[in-house]
């Protein structure tokens, strides 16, 4: 499906979402690199596959958005797929990032999140700011690997797959 949206949804998260394409295991195509690891959804970088070109771009924060993606993450993967996203080679080294480099996001979701402004910015910056130009989505659950080429990822089924 398409998503929809409102005006209470940042434009940046509305572009994001509006190119959606179905997939066998439903991985949302949103071109960050593991940033919204949603329930039941496929990783956006497996360990075996690290991304090949990332970048970084500011987006604005708003904090009512960010607190309400929180429910829709798989919180584990998301710190998984962040450490993969540290081992980046211009990422590892602190190039392209801004000050500070990537954040430390805790390593269990704080219960009071939603009033945790410094949990939501650093959150913020790795569902939003961080973004998988080329690289590989594997489903968790297939396997299927998901080629990603200039943002775009390629979902599209095999013949044999319909």
């Amino acid at each position: 499906g398409t998503f929809t949206g409102s005006a209470s949804v940042p434009a940046h998260a509305r572009r994001a979402f509006s190119a959606r394409r179905a997939s066998p295991c439903d991985a949302a195509p949103h071109p960050q690199p593991a940033s919204v690891q949603q329930k039941g959804r496929c990783e956006r970088v497996p360990a075996d596959n690290p991304p090949m070109q990332m970048k970084y771009e500011e987006s604005p924060y708003d904090k009512e958005f960010v607190s309400s993606m929180v429910p829709k993450l798989e919180y584990d993967a998301l710190l998984r797929a962040l450490q993969w996203v540290r081992e980046f080679p211009p990422f590892a080294t602190g190039q392209a990032l801004p000050t500070g480099g990537l954040p430390e996001l805790p390593s269990a979701l704080p219960m009071e999140y939603s009033s945790d402004e410094e949990f939501l910015k650093k959150l913020h910056l790795v569902l939003f700011d961080l973004h998988l130009i080329d690289g590989v989505l594997v489903c968790p659950e297939s396997g299927r690997e998901f080629p990603v080429k200039d943002r775009i990822p390629n979902m599209l089924l095999n013949d044999d797959e319909v």
